[in-house]
C-alpha cells in the first residue's frame, strides 16, 4: 500500500511550507479522530515526490 513518507515531506527544502502545514493538519484530524481536510490538487505533484510501499512482511495487502 503506498503511503506518504511525512519525515521526508517535513524535510525537503523544496516543499513549500504552506503544503507541510496542510498535512500536518490532515494528520492530526485523523489522529483526533476528525475526518481530514481533502488533499488540494496543487499540493498532489509535491507529496507524490514522497509516496513510499509500507507493504510489510505478513501484510496480505
Amino acid at each position: 500500500m503506498p503511503v506518504i513518507d511525512m519525515w521526508a515531506v517535513v524535510s525537503d527544502p523544496d516543499i513549500p511550507d504552506a503544503v507541510v502545514e496542510r498535512l500536518i493538519d490532515r494528520m492530526a484530524a485523523r489522529r483526533d479522530g476528525r475526518t481530514p481536510n481533502p488533499v488540494p490538487e496543487d499540493d498532489k505533484p509535491w507529496l507524490a515526490r514522497h509516496v513510499v510501499d509500507a507493504h510489510h512482511e505478513g501484510d496480505p495487502r
